[in-house]
């Protein structure tokens, strides 16, 4: 089927050539008030044609093979093998359609004279191989550079996530080490903790994206890993609309700016540190709040470390400028991290 398609055009293509030719020269002989040269005329202008389809593979192979030099050659023997084509296929079809022997004239003047028109032909065909050449191969590089691209944007996005899984590690383990001597209980609470929580980070080691409500179930994961080791406790509120659920986010998106919140935030709360979630659709864009009642940012102009850093790297690998992310300070105390990206399911 395939090979019918690619042969399909060409056969097209030279068959309306010919028709054209054909209609100019029966025309003209009318004009003339030649009558009777239908059938002739037909045949000859038909076979000038389907012969120069018959060449087109020799043409483009020698096309592509050789130089612009070796292509005086190649016009040569385009037209002496098309001339010869003729001239053998109307001697066989003439006598087939009732026409009588076929009379091409002198062919020692007949190769040159038909030689005047092959020229123009053959360069017009060496034009647009090296055209349609030059067009597929520019559009080939820009195909590869773009996967290139694709795939160097994806293996950044991908050291970004291995970089927070260490990170998000060491935190954890350093929290662990620091109850272990004085409450064995709660060091191996937060232990077993740890342990499904990394079962359930390993499930979505490979997805690029999940769903907001399955990145809510490990954030509570989380938190309740963490509530071991605070003394006041900690308290997650999730406030998500069903939309807003649906939409893809990268894994671990929330993970840092939780974390930053119960670093930075749990000195400051006078009792226990309350951590709030808010995430809404809004048209094409899920927007994201993650406040808290901590200590609040403690310079005037908000630094992101680490954690908010790979946030926003993988935020503008994945979206470009189509996604925000800002840090503020909440009055009368506390922080709030705004972020803003796609809506996709």
């Amino acid at each position: 089927m395939r090979i019918l398609r690619r042969l399909g055009w060409p056969l097209l293509l030279f068959t309306a050539v010919g028709l054209l030719f054909f209609s100019y020269h029966y025309l003209d002989d009318l004009a003339r008030m030649q009558q009777g040269t239908f059938l002739r005329r037909f045949i000859e202008e038909m076979t000038g044609s389907y012969t120069v389809l018959v060449l087109f593979p020799f043409v483009l192979w020698f096309a592509r093979r050789f130089s612009w030099p070796a292509q005086i050659g190649g016009a040569l023997a385009f037209t002496a093998a098309h001339t010869t084509l003729m001239a053998l296929s109307r001697a066989l079809l003439f006598p087939l359609a009732g026409l009588g022997s076929y009379d091409y004239g002198i062919m020692l003047y007949r190769y040159p004279m038909e030689a005047s028109q092959d020229v123009i032909l053959y360069a017009i065909m060496i034009a647009f191989i090296y055209f349609y050449d030059r067009t597929r191969a520019a559009r080939q590089t820009e195909l590869d550079a773009s996967r290139l691209q694709t795939e160097l944007a994806q293996a950044k996005l991908e050291n970004l996530r291995l970089q927070l899984q260490p990170h998000f590690l060491f935190n954890t383990l350093n929290a662990i080490s620091s109850v272990m001597y004085e409450d064995v209980r709660k060091a191996d609470a937060m232990l077993a903790g740890l342990s499904d929580f990394l079962r359930v980070i390993l499930t979505t080691s490979d997805a690029r994206e999940i769903t907001l409500d399955e990145e809510l179930q490990i954030e509570r994961m989380y938190v309740d890993l963490m509530k071991e080791r605070l003394e006041n406790g900690v308290q997650l509120r999730i406030d998500a609309e069903p939309d807003a659920r649906l939409s893809r986010v990268p894994p671990l998106l929330l993970q840092p700016i939780i974390e930053n919140s119960i670093r930075h935030g749990v000195t400051g709360a006078s009792g226990p540190l309350e951590i709030a979630i808010f995430a809404r659709r809004a048209e094409a864009r899920l927007e994201l709040r993650v406040s808290d009642n901590g200590s609040g940012l403690h310079e005037a102009e908000p630094r992101f470390g680490h954690g908010l850093t790979n946030v926003r790297s993988r935020l503008v690998h994945l979206h470009g400028d189509a996604a925000t992310l800002r840090l503020a300070q909440l009055a009368p105390a506390g922080t709030e991290v705004f972020v803003q990206l796609p809506f996709s399911v």
